[in-house]
């Protein structure tokens, strides 16, 4: 347990530094050709209902976070763990780091916990531009919509409305 704290803040000083390290964005025109969602398997179970709501006719990737590894839990999408990052962030599956490592045009981080591998997961990822829903961290993100978990039709709308104001639909 007293290795895991020493972990998590060292996962989180990285983090940090990384964003401390990032300068000032500018928002560029190019419309949006892909699209990584992140999403709280454990909280949000139907995360294919997102994907269809968003309406977006672009290639979506999805990487789902569960807490706990089970083995009688059916996985059919890319997911994670806690266990999947190790020693100041570093990724450990091969799935996580080609995922991370991804230059998506839109990042879409569908979680309203601040756990640490979600802010790791979304702070890590090299997407242009970030978008997160009211509880996610604003250090991260680009933009936040004040929407809850459940209110996706909501969320797909004011997304719209912020990529066309922005240029990128």
């Amino acid at each position: 347990m007293f290795l895991k704290g020493l972990q998590y803040k060292s996962a989180q000083k990285a983090l940090t530094k990384k964003l401390r390290n990032t300068a000032t964005k500018e928002v560029n025109t190019k419309t949006i050709q892909t699209v990584g969602v992140i999403v709280n398997a454990d909280v949000t179970e139907n995360f294919e209902h997102i994907i269809k709501t968003l309406q977006l006719n672009v290639v979506v990737d999805v990487l789902c976070y569960h807490k706990n590894f089970q083995k009688t839990r059916q996985v059919t999408y890319p997911v994670f763990y806690e266990k999947d990052f190790g020693w100041k962030g570093k990724p450990k599956t091969t799935e996580l780091k080609e995922f991370l490592d991804k230059p998506y045009d839109l990042l879409i981080s569908y979680y309203s916990d601040d756990l640490v591998p979600l802010q790791l997961a979304s702070g890590l990822q090299k997407a242009t531009f970030k978008v997160g829903i009211a509880g996610s961290s604003q250090e991260i993100h680009d933009v936040i919509i004040q929407t809850k978990e459940d209110e996706i039709a909501t969320f797909a709308k004011e997304l719209h409305t912020y990529l066309h104001i922005l240029n990128k639909l």
